[in-house]
């Protein structure tokens, strides 16, 4: 495919982000110290994977970034969603580059129409594209891509060992509050028999308490709601108070039952790390009217 690696060392968008926000929470933070990055003739994009997933063969993953791509002004670079206002015919261009670049150029990834709730879909057919309005996925079939599109919520993502079975989930606060992350968990246990011990998830990137300023409308429901887990992930300073929305996604998973060991936080603040990634939050306060979305996917070939 004429596939290079291209290695470039992390700046401090990237490091400040990560430090701040994950401080204090037990997860295995992933913090490589280069940035993953693959080159499809000219197109450059940001592709964080969970390195042990790698070693899995046929399992297909990862957070991708808005560097590389065709699109232009407040979408500049990898915008894949086709409901923010950018070209449609862009978007699709776009689709079908990262497609050729991550390997699964022939075959579908299938996107909700996210709606910050808690509704779990089951994806059974190959030919689906848009799942319907919900904010979790799920499948066990192969060659089938389960997408999240985001510009500050948090993606997740889910793998089994020894199991090919693949889901995602679209956390905002609303979602979180919510409890999706943990219902997929029990979901998955459910529908497919899967022993919560056994499942391991990846938080992508999203913003963080450095930026993720909040309100009281915010932040009283996930008091009223989670109490003493939601109180640990809020953060003060100058009168004005903050949210740590991985930070409390993983507490409410381990409150579940997922070992910490189990739980994996890839990338930085996406208001931090502007060149990176698209963030509806630092756009919009920048006075834009416009920003993209970046797309995380797993399936198995």
């Amino acid at each position: 495919m004429g596939v290079e690696t291209a290695i470039k060392p992390r700046d401090a968008a990237w490091n400040d982000g990560m430090g701040k926000e994950l401080s204090g929470h037990a997860c295995r933070l992933l913090r490589p110290e280069i940035e993953s990055r693959i080159m499809q003739g000219t197109m450059d994009i940001v592709w964080l994977k969970v390195p042990a997933w790698e070693k899995r063969e046929g399992l297909v993953h990862g957070f991708l970034g808005r560097k590389g791509g065709r699109s232009r002004g407040g979408f500049a670079g990898l915008n894949l969603s086709v409901t923010v206002g950018d070209d449609i015919q862009t978007v699709k261009d776009n689709l079908c580059d990262v497609k050729k670049a991550v390997g699964v150029h022939e075959l579908r990834v299938v996107t909700m129409t996210q709606r910050h709730g808690d509704r779990i879909i089951d994806v059974r057919d190959k030919r689906t594209k848009n799942a319907g309005e919900a904010d979790g996925m799920a499948t066990e079939e192969r060659e089938t891509f389960l997408g999240v599109l985001t510009a500050d919520c948090v993606p997740i993502l889910f793998s089994i060992p020894g199991r090919r079975l693949a889901a995602v989930v679209h956390a905002g606060w609303r979602g979180t509050l919510a409890g999706l992350p943990a219902r997929m968990v029990d979901h998955l246990g459910d529908r497919y028999r899967v022993d919560r011990e056994e499942v391991e998830i990846a938080l992508g990137p999203a913003i963080g308490p450095c930026c993720y300023e909040i309100r009281d409308d915010v932040s009283a429901p996930l008091l009223a709601q989670w109490g003493d887990l939601a109180e640990g992930s809020l953060r003060q300073k100058d009168g004005h108070r903050f949210l740590d929305l991985r930070g409390l996604i993983a507490l409410l998973l381990k409150k579940a039952g997922v070992s910490s060991e189990r739980i994996f936080l890839l990338g930085p603040c996406t208001a931090c790390a502007a060149d990176d990634f698209f963030s509806y939050r630092r756009d919009y306060k920048d006075g834009n009217s416009e920003t993209g979305r970046q797309l995380s996917f797993i399936g198995w070939l």
